[in-house]
């Protein structure tokens, strides 16, 4: 089971840097579309902080350090939110764009005041930090999906995987520091599902591309 949650991984890794170069490719070369150059600094990003995070470990482990990679989640999850945010921005119309900068107003307001209050939480999964960033994001995709019903959406491959993978993974995040105080196995198989799914997530962001960006490549 290790050696799949492994290659898991690995194909996960291999995905997200195949997704990045292509969708920032497909911009530089033509697709000058907002949408899509937020969506390619989001995927570029979240590969750079999934990297750094595996330098880390393995420094750690080099050195015989306590192994805390954990305050990398909250770049993780903000450069998520920020840059997602900024990708449905582009396809709402101007009353759902004023919900959206509202809501991104009070969710930074919200965690500079709990940074502030309780340094602390750099160094953990701020459960906050995760609700907050990811539950809007998923009602931005349920938004989108609702604007499809009276014209051809763009990108409904990518709002589904958001619609999916967000949904699954803010609820197993947000259990992140519960489950492996229940049983070592139980926080196993939640991370391996978690694991599963984003690269499903992935794969749908790759057939996205196919489907709407091949032509600017070609």
């Amino acid at each position: 089971m290790k050696e799949f949650d492994e290659a898991i991984q690995q194909l996960g890794k291999i995905l997200l840097f195949i997704n990045a170069t292509l969708y920032t490719y497909s911009y530089l070369k033509g697709y000058k579309n907002k949408a899509i150059k937020y969506f390619a600094i989001y995927l570029t990003l979240t590969f750079c902080v999934l990297i750094g995070s595996n330098l880390i470990v393995q420094f750690q482990r080099k050195f015989n350090f306590e192994l805390n990679n954990l305050y990398l989640s909250h770049f993780y999850f903000i450069f998520q939110f920020i840059f997602l945010s900024l990708f449905y921005s582009q396809l709402f119309n101007k009353k759902q764009k004023k919900y959206l900068n509202s809501i991104s107003i009070l969710v930074f307001l919200v965690l500079i005041i709990q940074y502030t209050l309780n340094t602390a939480l750099f160094s953990q999964f701020n459960l906050l930090e995760i609700l907050i960033t990811s539950f809007p994001l998923v009602i931005y995709s349920i938004f989108h999906l609702y604007n499809s019903l009276s014209k051809p959406g763009k990108y409904m491959y990518i709002n589904a995987g958001v619609l999916i993978y967000l949904s699954i993974s803010t609820l197993i995040f947000f259990l992140g520091n519960y489950v492996p105080k229940i049983n070592d196995t139980l926080a196993f198989n939640v991370w391996f599902l978690n694991r599963v799914f984003y690269v499903g997530y992935l794969i749908l962001i790759l057939i996205e591309w196919k489907k709407s960006l091949w032509k600017t490549k070609n």
